[in-house]
This record gives C-alpha cells, sequence and structure tokens, in this order.
C-alpha cells in the first residue's frame, strides 16, 4: 500500500473502512492502524480470505476498537515474525461476545487460552475445523468461559472424551453444543457429557456463520 492510499486511508468511516475489508484478499497492517483512531464505535468485524493481517494488526483491532462484540476471522495462517498464530490478540478485545474463528486450522491451545482469558463475556465461539486445538485449549474454555452459552466443535479431530469432560465440568452457562465429526470423541465420552450435563443440547448441525439475532442486536447496545 502506497503513501498516498493511507493517505486517504485517513478520512474513511469506520463503517466505510469494513466495506472496503470484506472485499479485500490482502488487508495491510496501515488499514487496521485507521481503526485504532476511529474504531472506539465499532462493535462488529469481519476478516474474510484477507492475506497480509498481521498479529500486530490484529492486536491493533483489539486495543483500538474496545466495544468490539463480534469478531469472524477466517484466516488459514495469520501473519506472525513469532512463528505463533498471532491470534491470541484477540484476547485483548474485553467486551467481545461472538467469535468465529472456524477453520482457522493453525489456532494454538496458548491461542485458545489467552482469548479464554481475555474475552469473559463471550457468549459464542465457533471453533469448528479448529485441528490445533487440543487438551489444553477445551480445558482453559470450561475453567475460564462463564458466560459461554454456544460452543461449536464440529470436525474437529484433537478434541477427545478428556476435552469434551472438560467442558462439561465448566462452561456453566452452555446451553448448545455443536459436534458432529469429532473422531476421537467416543460414545461413551458423549454418554458421559449427556449425564453430567442434561441440559446442553448437542446438535449436529454445523453453522457457518454465527452471530447475535435480531434480539441479541437490540440487547447489544
Amino acid at each position: 500500500m502506497d503513501d498516498n492510499v493511507e493517505n486517504y486511508i485517513n478520512f474513511l468511516s469506520d463503517d466505510c473502512l469494513i466495506c472496503i475489508f470484506n472485499k479485500l484478499e490482502k488487508l495491510p497492517d496501515a488499514a487496521l492502524n485507521q481503526l485504532r483512531i476511529s474504531g472506539a464505535s465499532l462493535q462488529s468485524l469481519s476478516f474474510y480470505c484477507c492475506s497480509g493481517i498481521t498479529d500486530d494488526g490484529l492486536e491493533v483491532v483489539s486495543i483500538g476498537c474496545p466495544n468490539l462484540r463480534f469478531i469472524r476471522c477466517w484466516i488459514q495462517r495469520l501473519s506472525s515474525p513469532t512463528g505463533l498464530d498471532g491470534l491470541d490478540r484477540v484476547g485483548y478485545a474485553r467486551s467481545l461476545r461472538f467469535l468465529n474463528l472456524r477453520m482457522c486450522r493453525y489456532l494454538t491451545d496458548d491461542s485458545v487460552t489467552a482469548i479464554a482469558s481475555g474475552c469473559p463475556l463471550i457468549e459464542e465461539w465457533s471453533l469448528a475445523v479448529c485441528h490445533g486445538v487440543r487438551l489444553p485449549g477445551w480445558s482453559a474454555i470450561g475453567l475460564l468461559c462463564n458466560k459461554l452459552r454456544i460452543l461449536h466443535v464440529n470436525r474437529c479431530r484433537n478434541i477427545c472424551d478428556q476435552g469434551l469432560q472438560a467442558l462439561g465440568d465448566g462452561c456453566v452457562c452452555l446451553q448448545v453444543l455443536h459436534i458432529h465429526g469429532c473422531g476421537k470423541i467416543t460414545n461413551n465420552g458423549l454418554a458421559s457429557f449427556s449425564i453430567a450435563r442434561p441440559n446442553v443440547k448437542q446438535r449436529a448441525d454445523e453453522v457457518m456463520c454465527i452471530g447475535p439475532s435480531i434480539e441479541d442486536l437490540f440487547r447489544l447496545q
């Protein structure tokens, strides 16, 4: 991105920026940095198939948008000089309530733990097809996500009976668990979860788009 384009970005509204972000295949940190200045009112943000985003850029968004409630982030790999997946920076978004990380296959347990610890208000979280999440990540969610109502774990290769038990032992507000295609979870594991948490609905459908309903949108104001 050249200097002239960066100068134009400074004059764009948040709504205009978001419309542009949703259409870009490559999203530089210079664009995200504008949200540090003007993103105070922003509540929803979507990164869909964007490349060029770094962990620093994601940190700018999480810190610069203190009222951010919803993030949809489908990034196959985040650019990070540390070699980590970088998604731990989402943990700075303390007002976050809806997080869609579906198909972020390189998401790590460390990042899941950072998000679970840093986003205490999170109500719905999609980790479908997040193969990098293992027992430490599921345990962190169970321990720390006390407001979580809906969790999506469809087709996660590395959730096992122990991970499912960790979710059942914690997540006291959990109402719906979207779960199917998890090869390491046995019938006994599912049965044990059902006995321990009979009020949690287990659903086999895979939801690609999550987020607040119309009623929730009014509640978020």
